[in-house]
């Protein structure tokens, strides 16, 4: 037997072998997860697109839908169409305010919805392609198209903005300094007209001219209008009795056998002061006897007085206490009353007169 050797070390003993792990079963939950989930972002897309096409089609609306302009209804002069044509107008620039003024949200609004829904859908989309969600491409994809149509809103919501904040006013504005030469072209007319530095139109005034000119002049011109110069045509003129302011008087009926003119006026009228030299020349172109030329007024004497020494006329002129018709109705100043040799009147001359429609009124001649 062979003895041990003490300085031999016995060798270690071989590694065990560790089997590997056996694969465990996947969890319920964790089955879940890997799954792909529902997703409504498609679906949300899809609404958002439509309710952004929505209020961006209100804004493109308001847009279209114009009111017509102001500026296209042109006054007449007449106080009550000029009322009228300040409301349409006041209501034109109302619905056009309106417009501009919610089209402005509306349009903002629906292009934010539109922005979303494109966001909505990319998401989806993108989801979808790796597996995270159950596919909705088609909903996803009609999303993200009328997304994308619902942001072109925002077009129309930077022109309503401007509108309402810029445009509009400056329209506004415009439109002002419209009516304002409108108006004031119609009261220059008129005050041409009334004043005597233009004729009056055959026919009367221009309508324009006229309805102003009766508004402004306090109805002075209002007999225009009226029909009563027929009434009293080719009848016997009545008597009226006038004292002038140099002590004499004249009456209608002792003015026989000579033609008259009796010019009915005010002592305050441009107009009449404007008429006196004209009916001083057409006095000097007549014979003493066939030509009667009065001028009469109800105004007070110190009135009468004052016109003519501010005018100077050369042929009578006074006041009377009283003005029968149809010299009272002569509303317009001046109006001529052309009475024949037997004392009818022959024609009524409303207005102011130039020098040869007087001569001829005078003469007889139509």
């Amino acid at each position: 037997m062979k003895p041990a050797m003490p300085d031999e070390i016995p060798p270690p003993p071989p590694p065990e072998e560790i089997p590997p792990p056996s694969p465990e079963e996947p969890t319920a939950e964790a089955t879940a997860e890997l799954q792909p989930k529902r997703c409504g972002k498609a679906f949300a897309s899809l609404l958002l697109g439509i309710l952004g096409c929505v209020l961006g089609g209100v804004a493109l609306a308001g847009l279209l839908l114009d009111p017509g302009a102001a500026e296209n209804v042109q006054i007449s002069g007449n106080l009550d169409q000029m009322q009228n044509v300040l409301v349409e107008d006041t209501k034109t620039r109302g619905l056009k305010m309106f417009f501009a003024s919610f089209g402005q949200w509306f349009g903002a609004i629906g292009a934010l919805l539109g922005l979303i829904g494109i966001t909505q859908g990319i998401t989806h989309l993108y989801q979808a392609g790796i597996r995270l969600v159950i596919p909705q491409r088609w909903l996803a994809g009609f999303g993200t198209f009328f997304s994308l149509i619902a942001c072109c809103s925002i077009v129309a919501a930077l022109k309503h903005g401007y509108d309402a904040n810029v445009g509009l006013h400056v329209e506004n504005t415009e439109e002002v300094f419209n009516r304002l030469e409108q108006v004031a072209g119609i009261q220059q007319q008129a005050q041409d007209i009334a004043e005597g530095k233009v004729p009056m139109p055959q026919g009367g005034l221009d309508e324009k001219a006229r309805g102003l000119a009766e508004s402004l002049l306090g109805g002075s011109l209002s007999p225009i209008t009226q029909i009563w110069t027929d009434e009293y045509l080719n009848r016997r003129a009545p008597n009226m009795e006038m004292y002038t302011t140099k002590g004499g008087s004249y009456s209608i009926q002792n003015a026989k056998n000579t033609r008259v003119i009796l010019m009915v006026m005010s002592g305050n009228s441009p107009a009449c002061g404007k008429a006196v030299p004209i009916l001083n020349q057409l006095r000097s172109e007549f014979a003493r006897g066939e030509l009667l030329i009065l001028g009469v007024s109800s105004d007070k004497p110190v009135v009468v007085e004052a016109f003519v020494k501010r005018t100077g006329p050369r042929f009578p002129v006074g006041a009377a206490s009283f003005l029968p018709e149809p010299y009272a109705d002569a509303e317009a100043k001046p109006t001529f009353f052309i009475i024949d040799r037997v004392g009818f009147i022959e024609a009524i001359l409303i207005g102011p007169k130039s020098l040869a429609q007087l001569r001829a009124a005078a003469r007889g001649k139509p």
